[in-house]
């Protein structure tokens, strides 16, 4: 162990002080101290950028990984005005003024070896295959029923309609499950808003323990 952990309890925000650290990291010459708030850690982006720096447990469940995946993790951005406003009433141009804020406040954090465990890998691949069903079966649902309405008769089109208004409901709604099967939404964790580092809210004890022994 290139150092040790003190946690000072009873404060709004612990106390985690590693020497020498960077940002909860032992690096050799230096002495950072890093803050750690009720239920989120702070992990400097050149940790999780290289592989084997993380712990082998997940950061969910604390159960041993099963494999370690690559990824890029981005930033929450709060966008500025109103939803309704930008894309209900201006369109297309309201769109690319959310667009652009988006692409100017995003910051991406590059991760190497994050743990999964079973749970983990199996949740994701769950919702992401719902999403996949949900998506493809409403585009062929979509397409087909297209398809069928020019080549049939006049007296069929209407629930043809039927069927392409289901469709491409099942298209939009793919997007949930899409979004719960993320990495981000699996593993908790997220870049910070000013970029540098990751945050994981809530993580395990066992990925926190690792965390310090490895320090």
């Amino acid at each position: 162990m290139l150092g040790t952990a003190r946690i000072q309890a009873g404060h709004a925000a612990d106390s985690v002080r590693y020497t020498p650290v960077v940002d909860g990291f032992a690096r050799p010459g230096t002495g950072a101290h890093v803050q750690r708030q009720p239920n989120i850690i702070r992990l400097p982006a050149e940790l999780v950028g290289q592989p084997g720096n993380l712990p082998s447990s997940c950061t969910r469940h604390g159960r041993p990984a099963v494999r370690l995946a690559d990824f890029t993790l981005q930033s929450k951005v709060r966008i500025e005005g109103s939803r309704l406003h930008q894309v209900g009433f201006r369109g297309a141009l309201g769109m690319a003024e959310r667009l652009g804020q988006h692409a100017q406040k995003v910051r991406v954090t590059h991760v190497n070896g994050w743990p999964l465990c079973d749970v983990c890998a199996r949740t994701r691949a769950v919702w992401l295959t719902v999403s996949c069903v949900m998506f493809f079966g409403g585009l062929l649902a979509f397409a087909g029923s297209l398809i069928a309405a020019i080549l049939a008769e006049r007296g069929t089109v209407q629930p043809l309609a039927g069927v392409a208004v289901a469709g491409l409901v099942a298209m939009i709604l793919a997007a949930f499950p899409f979004a719960r099967g993320g990495m981000a939404r699996v593993i908790g964790a997220s870049t910070a808003p000013e970029g540098g580092a990751v945050l994981v809210v809530n993580p395990s004890r066992a990925f926190v323990a690792e965390l310090g022994r490895n320090a």
